[in-house]
């Protein structure tokens, strides 16, 4: 049996091999400095999702970060003393993988019911669906800067 081929999408925005993104999880990962914890922490959650799916973890890690990843980003910047604007700009890719994980992470932290292993790894598997609450996050920063779009040409930072 051959691997499955990934879609366009995902050549774009994964140029980088899989370890470059376990360094980006992990650094997200880190609490008070210590990788080892957040090493063994990321090792438990691939073995328990590697347990329960059936898939490869990798290729449900990539595709829940493509679907909970925003593409524009929202810039608040204050024009004079009390007036402040919120600009939309467009994500680097980088700036989009790391807010990805971000928000799965935050949402992990959120709604934490049992261990960080189980959580990690079903937050990761709704992601990939397109059903968790990070997903809703990222519609949710879209709609905000679909609202602010005409001011998107006066971005002067």
């Amino acid at each position: 049996m051959g691997q499955r081929k990934l879609p366009n999408m995902y050549k774009l925005i994964f140029k980088e091999n899989w370890m470059t993104l376990k360094d980006v999880l992990l650094n997200h990962l880190v609490i008070n400095g210590n990788k080892q914890t957040s090493e063994k922490l990321l090792l438990k959650s691939i073995k328990f999702s590697q347990k329960r799916f059936k898939k490869d973890h990798k290729d449900i890690f990539k595709s829940a970060i493509v679907l909970s990843s925003p593409i524009v980003g929202l810039k608040s910047v204050s024009k004079g003393r009390k007036q402040s604007r919120d600009f939309p700009f467009v994500l680097h890719k980088r700036i989009r993988i790391s807010l990805a994980i971000k928000l799965i992470l935050h949402t992990v932290n959120k709604t934490s019911k049992s261990s960080f292993s189980n959580d990690f790894s079903n937050e990761i598997m709704l992601a990939a669906q397109n059903v968790s609450s990070s997903a809703k996050s990222k519609q949710e920063i879209h709609n905000n800067a679909f609202l602010v779009r005409k001011y998107a040409n006066y971005r002067w930072f």
